[in-house]
């Protein structure tokens, strides 16, 4: 048996496991952060291929997360944004609807494009001025509900629903029955309307290092696998034994589950991302696109080399395409599908694209059904001596990921401090 000299060791090196030793690091605790893979990041790694940058299905940070901004060094990420609104694929054409106070010149567009009625757009502006004029935690407290049957309280017309909210939210939450809480809503509207959608110029990967740049080197180690907890120590998968004063458990949500020896419990969504590369075309947009249409297996459709030239050698474009509710095809089929819809939507040219990669995320993202816990409430201790922190014990999102980490951090510095008090 091996005894480390350490207070702490967390178990997983992804957002949240970062984010825990990055707080534990400027409270001089002693910690060690362990990470199964041979990168940090968990599900956000961004794979370099011929000249591209491939991130691990398509993801973005959205710039008004709290804890995104306390976090990161926003200037250090060199953020690129996506264009503020989306075009929705309804009928045989892409119709623009961006956000009317900051992309005005595209006023009269957003006007003419058939997702609902006047009535629908001045609710859609009410609401996001509601959802920004409360404090970001009254959200969490409101009454709760499945979003599509808030959408309809708020009296939002079904085409509204289907063509925009569907696609939008659906897309969101990987779920395009946008059964999801309505909390879950309110603060996605909330995030979209107060900031940006963007990248870090040089891929989603930086996330993680840059939160891994801050601790010493010694403290953090990868491909190493733990294969049981129990309190105070820590057994790997090669039957070695690290024994800490406290241990935080910062995995997936069935891996958290394994190692504390928990029942399986909520579901999890997934989706298929689909990598093409093109030859740059003047069409070529740094909007998101949304399917309105209802059909077929594509949910929405990113240029990322749009937004940020990193992204693809010069003169070429890096397309993702993002597919839900297939995950029981085999992935050729599924490609196959897309690739039809592609040719539909654009013609042969999109018979030119060529396929770089697909990433299928059985888990993606926790299901986010109601009820739903209040992520700014949430209790990371586990039991004496055990932490836990992750999306899966809140509500996914970087924000909620971020948060998790630093309060299980917050809570290990108090534990230290009562288990000191306790053998004076």
């Amino acid at each position: 048996m091996t005894t480390l000299d350490t207070e702490v060791i967390i178990v997983g090196g992804g957002l949240a496991g970062l984010a825990c030793a990055k707080n534990l690091h400027a409270q001089g605790i002693k910690f060690l952060l362990l990470e199964a893979e041979n990168r940090f990041g968990g599900r956000i790694k961004t794979d370099k291929q011929n000249g591209y940058l491939l991130d691990r299905g398509f993801q973005v940070l959205q710039t008004a997360y709290p804890e995104a901004s306390r976090a990161f060094d926003y200037s250090g990420l060199d953020l690129q944004p996506f264009a503020p609104g989306v075009k929705i694929r309804i009928g045989r054409q892409f119709h623009t609807v961006a956000d009317p106070l900051r992309k005005p010149q595209k006023m009269l567009q957003t006007l003419r494009a058939p997702i609902g009625t006047l009535g629908d757009r001045l609710r859609l502006v009410r609401l996001a001025g509601q959802v920004r004029s409360v404090p970001l935690e009254a959200l969490f407290q409101e009454k709760e509900t499945t979003t599509i049957d808030f959408l309809r309280e708020q009296g939002f017309s079904e085409t509204m629903i289907n063509r925009f909210f569907v696609p939008f939210f659906g897309g969101a939450c990987l779920d395009r029955q946008i059964r999801a809480s309505s909390r879950v809503f309110k603060y996605i509207l909330r995030m979209f309307a107060a900031g940006d959608a963007a990248l870090p110029k040089k891929g989603m990967e930086q996330l993680p290092s840059q939160l891994a740049q801050g601790l010493p080197a010694e403290t953090i180690q990868a491909s190493t696998r733990v294969s049981r907890i129990d309190k105070g120590l820590v057994t790997l998968e090669n039957n070695t034994s690290l024994s800490a004063r406290a241990v935080v458990v910062a995995t997936e949500g069935p891996e958290t589950q394994r190692l504390l020896g928990l029942s399986p419990q909520g579901g999890s969504v997934g989706e298929t991302c689909f990598y093409f590369s093109s030859d740059k075309e003047a069409w070529h947009t740094p909007f998101l696109m949304l399917n309105g249409t209802g059909k077929g297996p594509i949910n929405n459709i990113a240029i990322p080399s749009m937004v940020s030239s990193e992204y693809a050698p010069p003169g070429k474009s890096l397309i993702s395409v993002v597919a839900l509710d297939n995950l029981g095809n085999e992935p050729e089929h599924l490609l196959s599908a897309v690739n039809t819809q592609l040719v539909e939507w654009y013609g042969d040219t999109a018979k030119q694209w060529e396929h770089l990669a697909t990433y299928t995320i059985n888990y993606a993202l926790p299901e986010q059904l109601p009820p739903t816990v209040d992520p700014t409430r949430t209790d990371p201790r586990h039991t004496d001596g055990i932490f836990v922190c992750g999306e899966h014990s809140s509500l996914p999102a970087i924000q909620w990921a971020l948060y998790s980490g630093r309060q299980a951090a917050e809570s290990i510095g108090h534990y230290l401090q009562e288990e000191r008090k306790s053998t004076d």
